[in-house]
């Protein structure tokens, strides 16, 4: 069923103002983003922006809801694929860490207390979590299934390593050069994960 116009520009409008928003935070993190802010950066009135978010927490819980199933697209994670479960989860690394760099986003805000807990509150984000989290589960047993992993490696072992490399972009502070290529720092990252396992 195709959407009506109406229909295309709220969403074209709702994605804009979740694209500001990101850029927003990355910018200056959750706790100083400011609603009259992020309309005025969009163009918008206030009242606009409160009728596609009510509160600062739904905004956040739709950010993160898109950005997952973003990530897990530009992955092509859940679709049929040849790739084994090592070679989806790097891809889903790769992508996740390219995107960081692109937009100057930082995933271990996500895990932040008071964020965590926000999202947790949310149903959309919660289940966008752990639909994500199942995924990336299935995969980490199937790679060591597969033997693609060593044997001496659980699950949780190959997820506390791809959560942990997922914060390398801005590990260090702000005293290391920022990356110059995204791909390739993606790629550095993607082949440390990939050797440890292995």
């Amino acid at each position: 069923m195709s959407m009506t116009l109406r229909e295309r520009r709220r969403r074209m409008l709702r994605d804009e103002i979740l694209a500001a928003a990101q850029q927003l935070i990355a910018e200056r993190g959750f706790a100083a983003l400011a609603m009259d802010e992020l309309a005025a950066r969009v163009g918008i009135s206030k009242p606009t922006l409160y009728n596609q978010f009510p509160t600062r927490e739904d905004l956040l819980a739709a950010m993160i809801a898109r950005l997952i199933r973003d990530l897990f697209t530009a992955a092509a994670i859940g679709e049929p694929t040849d790739r084994s479960p090592l070679q989806q989860l790097c891809d889903l690394l790769h992508a996740s860490i390219e995107f960081q760099i692109r937009h100057h986003a930082a995933a271990f805000q996500l895990w932040l207390p008071e964020v965590a807990e926000l999202l947790e509150k949310h149903p959309q984000s919660r289940d966008e979590l752990l639909k994500a989290q199942r995924r990336v589960w299935r995969l980490a047993e199937a790679s060591i299934a597969n033997g693609e992993v060593a044997a001496d490696l659980q699950p949780v072992d190959v997820i506390r390593t791809f959560s942990s490399l997922l914060c390398f972009p801005f590990v260090g502070g702000r005293n290391l050069p920022p990356a110059a290529d995204p791909v390739a720092t993606a790629d550095l990252v993607v082949r440390i994960f990939q050797q440890g396992l292995q």
